[in-house]
């Protein structure tokens, strides 16, 4: 437990500090509102898309692919679990931050928290089926989470098919599963773009925790309501599902590792991007990245015990 809980203050620490960078760009005005929308349209256009596309550079393995297969299932059934969750306890809230309030507990920050534990937890094997995860998220977050903070009822398929993350997913799988892989330049050049997801979303949650009163929100019972539910009750109830479901091991710690993680700073960049309460997103965001140093080791130290340990490096 005590190297995860080192990972895991390490991966804090190097968020704050590049998110204090973004705050004195804003500070300086060297970055503004208009600039800071730009960076997001980046981030959830390009950068993304370009770490799906990264991810299943490797080898075909048909074990591995049925494995992912599965993380693929699990993944999604663990999202259903929470959105019925929060659709249940904030479907009809006539809260102005109902539907951000959702966005911030079903979407985790398990890309840049989730990939070192899962490397030094389960090695590439586990980084490869977190994935799955990382895969389910984005593409959700483009579909149910673009109609909910638009408010349509309406499933636009087209949306679904042609947004960034759905064609990252069917080109990652397409190279994955084909003896054809990205040329070497052309590799290094994706590879380059979903460098850029960490630096560049830290920079853009710096500048909106500068527009944010985030001492505030410390008084606010809503962000600890909501930090509740997102740290602790969202993964003991995705850890109870994955166990009754007979999830194997590797694949159920990787899972557990993503969906132990803090809200996502996806739900601060598409809550200003579709106009709604990116401010109030992006304190859950903080509040709830500080207080998983203390719950994420919790919760990967009860999935050991519930699983039996974890497996071997591979």
């Amino acid at each position: 437990m005590g190297g995860t809980a080192s990972t895991i203050i390490n991966q804090i620490v190097v968020m704050f500090l590049l998110m204090f960078v973004g705050h004195l760009l804003y500070k300086k005005k060297i970055l503004d509102d208009g600039g800071t929308r730009q960076l997001s349209a980046l981030l959830l256009n390009i950068v993304t898309p370009a770490v799906l596309i990264t991810s299943y550079q490797r080898p075909f393995d048909q074990k591995e692919a049925l494995d992912l297969l599965g993380a693929f299932g699990f993944a999604f059934v663990t999202f259903v679990v929470v959105i019925g969750m929060m659709t249940v306890l904030y479907g009809k809230s006539k809260q102005p931050y109902a539907r951000d309030a959702r966005m911030c507990v079903i979407f985790s920050n398990n890309g840049f928290m989730a990939i070192p534990l899962l490397q030094a937890l389960l090695g590439s094997q586990g980084v490869f089926l977190g994935s799955a995860s990382i895969v389910t998220a984005t593409v959700l977050a483009w579909t149910y989470g673009v109609s909910m903070l638009r408010g349509s009822r309406q499933v636009n398929f087209y949306r679904i098919l042609m947004n960034p993350g759905t064609l990252a997913l069917f080109g990652g799988i397409l190279l994955f599963c084909s003896p054809w892989k990205l040329p070497g330049p052309i590799f290094r050049a994706v590879n380059y773009l979903g460098s850029l997801n960490t630096p560049l979303a830290m920079l853009v949650l710096g500048v909106y925790l500068s527009q944010a009163k985030v001492l505030s929100c410390l008084k606010d019972k809503t962000v600890y309501i909501l930090s509740f539910l997102k740290l602790i009750v969202a993964p003991l109830l995705s850890m109870a599902v994955l166990y009754f479901l007979g999830a194997e091991c590797t694949v159920a710690m990787a899972l557990v590792i993503g969906i132990a993680a803090p809200s996502g700073v996806i739900s601060a960049m598409m809550a200003q991007m579709f106009d709604t309460d990116y401010l109030f997103s992006t304190r859950i965001v903080a509040v709830t990245t500080l207080l998983s140093a203390i719950t994420m080791p919790l919760l990967i130290t009860a999935a050991e015990f519930l699983w039996g340990g974890v497996p071997p490096l591979a």
